[in-house]
């Protein structure tokens, strides 16, 4: 009769009410394991400032050739470089997405440089080719490869929404 009055309170296995059995706690550890593994999408300003840093950056170029001011020539790299870690290290280390360089590179990486370079490159060249101004060359370059770049980051965030929704299933 003890074990049957064990069970009428609503317990069993001995476990107290609304306890959960160790089966059932250690497969959601596991997924809340995998979710605090998992990066998050980056912020919605992280595409818009690298493409308008990168587009700054170019035009700075375009300018510091045209006025033949190469002291400015040498300083635009730091300057974007500054700017770029300053945003890389906000989103990364806040938001998970440095959790990706610890499997490598994501999948496509290469061929989304490859295209950032190209667009880059193709927006100079139109540049050079409609006015033939140091000034626009530049800006043209870093502007198409700024665009180019949010539009890759664009679709890492797609990605990284997709996956997180699907393993949350």
């Amino acid at each position: 009769m003890a074990d049957d009055k064990q069970f009428t309170n609503g317990e069993t296995d001995g476990l107290p009410p609304g306890a959960l059995a160790p089966a059932e706690a250690l497969a959601i550890a596991g997924r809340a394991e995998a979710a605090a593994r998992r990066p998050l999408p980056l912020p919605w300003w992280y595409g818009p400032g690298v493409g308008l840093s990168i587009a700054a950056y170019g035009a700075a170029i375009g300018q510091s050739f045209e006025h033949q001011a190469q002291w400015l020539i040498l300083l635009c790299p730091l300057g974007l470089v500054l700017v770029q870690a300053a945003i890389v290290r906000a989103t990364t280390h806040a938001r998970g997405v440095a959790r990706l360089a610890e499997r490598g590179l994501p999948p496509h990486t290469l061929q989304a440089f490859g295209a950032v370079v190209l667009v880059a490159a193709l927006s100079g060249l139109a540049a050079w080719l409609a006015t033939g101004d140091q000034t626009w060359i530049g800006a043209s370059a870093g502007a198409g490869g700024g665009v180019a770049l949010w539009g890759g980051i664009v679709l890492l965030n797609r990605h990284l929404k997709e996956q997180s929704m699907s393993s949350a299933q």
